[in-house]
């Protein structure tokens, strides 16, 4: 299934759009739909832990992230890159993460996010591989060097 160039930005924007759907059904609190955008192989490495690998081991992880007071997250694909053949791509994301710190405040972290997703043979993408780490406010300017 190669995809022609002239449907690349086609299928770049659907991705990106599935990532925004799935962001707002994580948000909603659906996590067993949200659940079901993880390939049962799927590999996630989130910062200072262990690898976490295969969907019920992830499943795990989200659910007691999910349990956190205050516990929020969304993300944003920022841009989406297919494979020739159609059936691999990698996103570039960023993410939100809110819990309520230990006096009740907010503690909100920035963080830039690599996804992977496969296409299966039934045409749905999954996501493969979760991978991010922190990154500085969008409001905290960059010093040089």
């Amino acid at each position: 299934m190669n995809i022609k160039p002239n449907d690349q930005e086609a299928e770049r924007k659907a991705l990106m759009d599935l990532s925004r759907k799935w962001s707002a059904l994580i948000a909603s609190g659906d996590l067993k739909a949200g659940m079901s955008f993880w390939a049962n192989d799927a590999v996630m490495l989130p910062p200072d832990l262990p690898i976490l690998d295969g969907k019920n081991v992830i499943r795990e992880y989200v659910e007691g992230a999910a349990a956190v007071p205050g516990f929020k997250i969304s993300w944003d694909p920022q841009s989406a890159h297919i494979s020739e053949s159609g059936d691999m791509a990698y996103m570039i994301e960023r993410n939100v993460v809110e819990v309520d710190g230990p006096d009740g405040k907010k503690i909100v972290t920035h963080g830039k996010v690599v996804t992977v997703g496969r296409r299966g043979k039934d045409g749905e993408w999954k996501n493969v591989v979760d991978m991010w780490n922190s990154s500085p406010s969008p409001n905290r300017r960059l010093l040089s060097c």
